[in-house]
């Protein structure tokens, strides 16, 4: 049952990345800079938990020292890093490219699994991982799709794919370590001390926005962050992170039809032959042998 929760958890996050990837995409057309949109969504999300847990369980926000780097490598190299190369892939090539070259990130994770981790390579596993990458590039147009790619996007979809990679990854035993809601505010803690380094809050505040556009970073922190990475390492506390990143293949083929349906992309016979082999590696993952992973919960 923890395993099926597990899936349910990173599809619901993989569709909320997806449909807020829509969204993103609109205000980069309204002229919105990706970095105030990048940063914005992060802090948000922070402040938000981080005064929610300060008073109603403030005993869940203690740490230890020895894992600072721990969160600043999951913020900073894991969570700012894919955000960052993902939106700037997308800037300088195209949707296509970024999506098929970020989602290179499932293989990384599977060979880091089997290398290092000595992780199991199932045939169920195997086969998803061969499913979601086909499902990818078929629901993106295929060849075509990556024609107008340039070799400065590859690069940054490729870096953002090491990041994402990063995230499962090194995410895993920072869950177990901490459960997932400290986990998370320390991590998205890191990120943002990160940015404000980048970019500071005054250099925010001077650009003068408006309380509408407040109101729409604060909506795109909170579909894009604060409510999809909860789920997210929720499923990652249940899941492998081979099996977690397979099934967050379903974002990009939520991208694909909310930008159909909202943004008069394209959805055509290639679209919905890749999105159903996307859905069929989840489903082939679901219906697998794979144990669930235990849970413990040390300071919950």
């Amino acid at each position: 049952m923890n395993r099926v929760k597990g899936y349910l958890f990173i599809a619901c996050a993989a569709t909320l990345w997806g449909a807020s990837a829509t969204l993103v995409k609109y205000l980069f057309n309204a002229q919105f800079h990706p970095l105030i949109i990048i940063q914005t969504r992060v802090s948000i999300a922070f402040v938000l938990l981080f005064f929610y847990f300060i008073t109603t369980n403030p005993r869940i926000l203690k740490f230890r020292i020895r894992d600072v780097p721990l969160f600043f490598f999951v913020g900073v190299c894991g969570v700012a890093g894919s955000n960052y190369f993902y939106y700037f892939a997308i800037k300088e090539s195209n949707v296509a490219t970024a999506i098929v070259v970020q989602y290179s990130a499932p293989i990384m994770v599977a060979l880091y699994a089997i290398v290092v981790q000595h992780e199991r390579m199932t045939k169920f596993k195997l086969l998803a991982l061969i499913f979601s990458s086909l499902g990818i590039f078929l629901a993106v147009g295929g060849l075509n799709g990556l024609l107008v790619a340039n070799s400065k996007g590859i690069l940054f979809a490729l870096v953002a794919a090491v990041s994402y990679a990063i995230f499962n990854i090194a995410g895993k035993p920072l869950i177990e370590k901490y459960t997932v809601w400290p986990s998370l505010v320390f991590s998205l803690g890191a990120a943002t001390l990160f940015w404000m380094v980048i970019q500071t809050p005054q250099t925010i505040l001077a650009a003068n926005y408006s309380f509408r556009d407040w109101q729409v970073f604060a909506l795109v922190s909170t579909t894009s962050i604060l409510i999809p990475y909860s789920l997210y390492f929720l499923g990652l506390h249940f899941l492998t992170p081979t099996s977690a990143i397979i099934t967050s293949t379903l974002e990009p083929v939520v991208a694909i039809v909310t930008a159909f349906v909202f943004l008069g992309g394209s959805m055509g016979t290639l679209q919905t032959v890749g999105a159903v082999f996307v859905i069929g590696s989840i489903i082939l993952l679901e219906t697998s042998s794979e144990p669930t992973i235990e849970t413990h919960n040390h300071q919950r």
